[in-house]
């Protein structure tokens, strides 16, 4: 038989067992301070394209006044000039990109030096010489059936109870549309004409208001229709009250 001592037996152990120690190795970066960089690297990269975007130059040019425009006042070439401009999608269809949008239009308010030129300010395109405007209304058959177009001459003739007279001749058109719009009945017409002197102005609201006017397309006559607008000369006609 073998016997043993007690501290000669199985020495046993006491306590935890020492833990395993993991660190980092040396030069690595922790995430945070991954995810820090990149945060950094995409302000910079944003703040770049945003100084980038200041600094060049933009790629359209609009028409601003090139001085002072009063009401009234025509707007010329030397009242023009064209400056790259960025603008959002509503200003720059209101905007006027090329100078043959601009002939014939007139200022409608008054426009500062340097101030962006917009449709709004501004009125509508008009070819022709400067004149003064005037709109009658006349019942189609009147009025060539409603078939009168922007640029087409007409005689203007005045019809009271004693005689109808040419009252000018050579009228240009400048808009031909339905009195009242899209409620009107289509039997008559609002028809604007340019009226070039203060004779011709008199002469044709005088027949309106004396009587009937009747418009005359002279625009494919030739030579026998005048292309001056100047007032007619011609004596009165002969006729009987409409």
């Amino acid at each position: 038989m073998v016997m043993t001592r007690p501290d000669e037996g199985v020495a046993t152990q006491t306590g935890d067992p020492p833990r395993r120690m993991i660190t980092r190795a040396p030069g690595v970066p922790s995430g945070r301070a991954l995810l820090g960089g990149a945060l950094v690297a995409v302000a910079a990269v944003g703040l770049f394209l945003t100084w980038r975007g200041a600094a060049s130059t933009p790629a359209h040019r609009y028409a601003v006044a090139a001085r002072a425009l009063a009401p009234g006042e025509p707007v010329g070439p030397a009242d023009v000039r064209f400056a790259p401009i960025d603008l959002p999608g509503g200003l720059a269809r209101a905007a006027f990109p090329d100078a043959a949008a601009l002939e014939g239009r007139v200022a409608l308010a008054p426009i500062g030096a340097g101030e962006l030129l917009q449709q709004g300010d501004l009125s509508d395109q008009v070819a022709g010489p400067p004149a003064a405007e005037v709109s009658l209304q006349l019942d189609r058959a009147l009025a060539v059936d409603g078939r009168l177009r922007p640029g087409d001459r007409v005689d203007v003739f005045g019809t009271d109870q004693q005689a109808t007279q040419l009252v000018a001749r050579g009228v240009r058109v400048i808009a031909s549309d339905e009195a009242g719009g899209a409620f009107g009945s289509g039997d008559q017409l609002t028809v604007t004409l340019a009226l070039t002197d203060g004779d011709q102005q008199q002469a044709v609201v005088s027949a309106a208001r004396a009587g009937t006017v009747t418009l005359v397309r002279t625009t494919h006559a030739g030579p026998t229709a005048s292309a001056t607008g100047a007032p007619a000369t011609a004596g009165a006609t002969p006729g009987t009250a409409p």
